[in-house]
């Protein structure tokens, strides 16, 4: 099943509509197909860009760069231009962009410059080009989050995020592919037609910089694929089931999901609206922890909670970031280690991952013990139940408009029976009892821990793979649990892919069908050369601040380490 052929047509204008934007100059001889890495192409395309542009868009250190920027050493013109370089270079190479606004970013930049001059910096991220995933609406632009249905949608207002941005200085300059309704972990709005050929619909799949047979992940896949490339020094994603820490681990990035109801979420595109049992959060993805801190320092200082009534008024708590409740920076932390969560075995980059991050913890002082997971195949029973609880019904009338055929994983959900609305009530009653159960462990840590309190913070796998190749992101369950469970969580690089030290397990017996699945796809490492492989550290409900202090340590731990 394909598109209607008016659709087709109106898919096909918009990626001609795309590549019609790119100056004649940025564009780019690329690599052969086979060239499976081009995580260093950009910085050799110095006839697009020259050497203190080279020089901006690497450097990866945000505070740094806003130091600079607010100085004047480097001028938020140039700094906007040299990203909107590389932003190119990378959709070029990994199809990760969907609109991108290259003047009126450019000129935002340059009022930006003129306003430094005569009065200060606008605010704290003064002169930032910032890169949003495709569902934050910005004024008067088309936002279609993918659907062809959507084409041509235009947005009336800026989101309430994208308000705060403008207001802290930041230059808004693109917005980044997704998949086919947000619900899926790898990055894809694609169709096959039955001769199998693949028909991009609207914009296509993204790839991984790392290995182009391999997934950037989803749902914020484009925007992780950018930043890898180095495109954007700081990208906006949400989280509904892993969709900011997943791509930032296959990235080797860094993304933090907070609690939901911290950051606004008003005038962002979603679907299941309404659905509001198990929420989406939006989150930074950065190439450093610190820019995921300085972006959420950021927004809460611009009082979102005046723009979206969802939000709570919780302002930024700089004593919790730096952990001074705990006994400061430098005391000695209590993580708990979930190296498997009792349902999928974690293949073996992942497993030494896990270990590498252990090790270089206990080596910091900090003292380790495993957790067990509390009963996480129920939690995985309540978020497919809960997004499936309208059989699909939310899909049949989005994707019903067009007659845009649904994505395996997306049509998954009118398998379930549709349930009634007393129903769903009981089914949110059980996530809340499950909430409470895994809460009373947690608690109850307190006996096993040498600081007299619970553990400060659990330590586990993003996935229980390397970045799989493309349609093969088949299991969610090390992330879809936290949101649940509504528990912040910072994604943190540790490792790529070591065909040596990661040898295939020869008489491993799985445990059950997904186990299994998961376990065959690793008999080839060869297939994950140079993928990314990383962890994350949870901490307690709406404790952004302390999760991000906490992920600190560990991110420290595991630099002091490698050094």
């Amino acid at each position: 099943m394909s598109l209607p052929p008016a659709l087709e047509e109106q898919c096909a204008a918009k990626k001609a509509e795309q590549l019609s934007k790119i100056p004649k100059d940025w564009l780019i001889d690329s690599p052969a197909h086979d060239t499976l890495s081009v995580i260093d192409f950009p910085s050799t395309c110095t006839d697009i860009l020259n050497d203190k542009e080279i020089e901006i868009t690497e450097l990866d250190d945000i505070d740094e760069l806003l130091g600079r920027l607010a100085k004047g050493v480097w001028g938020a013109e140039e700094v906007t231009r040299a990203y909107c370089k590389r932003a190119i270079i990378a959709h070029q190479l990994t199809n990760c962009l969907t609109e991108f606004w290259i003047e009126d970013a450019i000129s935002q930049a340059r009022r930006l410059d003129e306003i430094r001059l005569e009065i200060g910096p606008v605010g704290p991220l003064h002169g930032l080009p910032v890169s949003l995933k495709d569902q934050f609406d910005v004024a008067g632009t088309e936002n279609n989050m993918g659907l062809a249905s959507w084409l041509g949608r235009k947005c009336k207002d800026d989101a309430a995020l994208v308000t705060i941005l403008r207001k802290s200085g930041a230059v808004i300059f693109a917005r980044t592919n997704v998949p086919m309704a947000i619900m899926m972990p790898e990055t894809v709005n694609q169709q096959v037609h039955p001769s199998k050929i693949p028909n991009d619909n609207v914009y296509g799949r993204t790839v991984n910089p790392r290995n182009r047979n391999l997934t950037s992940g989803g749902s914020s896949g484009g925007e992780a694929a950018l930043l890898a490339l180095k495109g954007s020094p700081l990208g906006v994603g949400t989280d509904l089931g892993g969709s900011i820490r997943n791509p930032a681990c296959l990235n080797a990035l860094y993304g933090l999901k907070p609690s939901t109801r911290r950051m606004p979420y008003w005038g962002a595109c979603n679907t299941l609206v309404g659905q509001e049992s198990i929420e989406s959060s939006v989150g930074p993805l950065s190439r450093t922890l610190s820019g995921c801190a300085t972006f959420f320092k950021t927004i809460l200082q611009g009082q979102p909670w005046n723009l979206d009534p969802k939000v709570l008024e919780m302002p930024w708590r700089e004593t919790m970031f730096n952990l001074e409740h705990l006994g400061g920076n430098k005391a000695k932390m209590c993580f708990a280690f979930m190296e498997d969560d009792g349902l999928v075995r974690c293949q073996p980059p992942v497993r030494r991952a896990m270990r590498e991050a252990v090790e270089a913890v206990r080596q910091a002082g900090h003292t380790v013990i495993p957790w067990n997971p509390v009963d996480h195949q129920h939690a995985i029973s309540i978020l497919q139940r809960t997004f499936a609880s309208d059989s699909g019904e939310e899909f049949k009338i989005l994707f019903g408009e067009s007659g845009e055929p649904l994505l395996p994983g997306i049509d998954d959900v009118s398998a379930f029976p549709p349930i009634t609305v007393n129903a769903f009530w009981r089914l949110c009653t059980e996530r809340e009892a499950y909430r409470k159960q895994y809460l009373d462990a947690w608690l109850a840590s307190a006996s096993l821990t040498s600081t007299g309190r619970p553990i400060d913070a659990i330590i586990c796998p993003v996935a229980p793979f390397p970045p799989p190749t493309h349609g093969n992101y088949i299991y969610a369950g090390y992330t879809c649990v936290w949101n649940v469970l509504d528990l912040p969580s910072v994604a943190i690089p540790v490792t790529v892919v070591d065909q040596v030290l990661d040898q295939p397990e020869a008489d491993y017996k799985p445990r059950n069908e997904m186990d299994a699945k998961v376990y065959e796809m690793y008999k080839s490492p060869e297939l994950f050369r140079n993928g990314p492989v990383g962890i994350q550290v949870i901490s307690r409900r709406w404790h952004e601040e302390e999760c991000l202090g906490l992920a600190r340590i560990v991110d420290e731990a595991l630099k002091q380490r490698k050094t």
